[in-house]
C-alpha cells in the first residue's frame, strides 16, 4: 500500500540507484546516481477506459512540482510532457505504463526520478541534458526519507483525484502556474512530423498546444520538445 493506506492493494517500491532504468524515449542515456529518489508506484484501477489515462502523467507531475514548491521552496515547473525542470534544468523525470486488457486498464505503473542530494559539480551537463537537484538549488542536503515520504503522499492524494475524476477539473487550474513552456517559443517532433512555434498551454486531453508562425493552433499529443529563445510572459 502506499504512505497513509488509503488505496488497498496498490505499492510503492524505491531504490538508492537503478541498474536498468528507462525513459521514455527508447535508447536515450539515463542517469541513476547514488543520492536521489527512485520511486514506481503500482496501482490497480479496476478496468477504467484507456481514454481516461490522456492526462494522468501530466497530473501527477503538477501534484509532485506544487508540493515541491510548497514544502521546498524551490521555484520547479513542469516541461510537457513528463519532466520537472527547476531554473531551465532537469530536476525530476516520469513514465507512466499501463497495462490493457479487454475490460480496460488493469494496471498502472507511475515511475520518478527526482533528484536530491547530488552536488551540481556530479550532476549531468551535456548539450542534451542539463541537471539540478533540491540540494544544487537550496544550497543545503534534505533529509531523503522526508522527501520521499513528502512525494508518496502527493502521488497518492493525486491518483485518489484521478480515481474520483476530479483531476482534469484542478489540472487546468494549476497547469499553467506550473507551465516551463508557456509562451516560449519551441519546436517540437514526433517521427517525421515538425512544429515550430509557440506553446500556449494543453488541451483537455493533455496535449500540448503549440500556435505556429502562420497562427494555425496546433495539438501535439507526443514527441520530443526542445525550447527557443522567446521569453516567459
Amino acid at each position: 500500500m502506499l504512505a497513509s493506506g488509503k488505496v488497498q492493494g496498490d505499492f510503492a517500491l524505491v531504490a538508492n540507484t537503478q541498474s536498468a532504468g528507462r525513459g521514455r524515449i527508447p535508447g536515450r542515456r539515463w542517469e541513476s546516481l547514488p543520492g536521489n529518489i527512485f520511486l514506481s508506484c503500482g496501482f490497480s484501477p479496476r478496468g477504467i477506459p484507456p481514454a481516461r489515462l490522456a492526462n494522468l502523467t501530466l497530473w501527477l507531475g503538477v501534484s509532485v512540482a506544487t508540493m515541491l514548491r510548497e514544502k521546498f521552496a524551490v521555484p520547479v515547473l513542469v516541461k510537457w510532457p513528463n519532466d520537472i525542470w527547476c531554473n531551465g534544468r532537469k530536476m525530476a523525470g516520469m513514465l507512466t505504463e499501463a497495462h490493457v486488457g479487454s475490460g480496460g486498464v488493469r494496471g498502472i505503473i507511475f515511475g520518478i526520478g527526482l533528484n536530491v542530494n547530488l552536488d551540481a559539480e556530479a550532476l549531468p551537463q551535456t548539450a542534451e541534458l542539463r541537471a539540478t537537484s533540491l540540494k544544487a538549488e537550496r544550497g543545503e542536503a534534505l533529509d531523503i526519507h522526508r522527501v520521499c515520504a513528502e512525494l508518496l503522499f502527493a502521488i497518492e492524494n493525486a491518483y485518489a483525484d484521478f480515481l474520483a475524476g476530479t483531476h482534469a477539473e484542478k489540472l487546468a487550474l494549476l497547469w499553467k502556474e506550473s507551465d516551463c513552456l508557456y509562451g516560449q517559443r519551441i519546436v517540437a517532433v514526433y517521427g517525421n512530423e515538425r512544429i515550430e512555434g509557440i506553446a500556449c498551454g494543453i488541451d483537455t486531453g493533455g496535449n500540448l498546444l503549440i500556435r505556429t508562425d502562420a497562427g494555425e493552433l496546433r495539438a501535439f499529443s507526443a514527441g520530443d520538445i526542445s525550447l527557443g529563445s522567446a521569453s516567459r510572459p
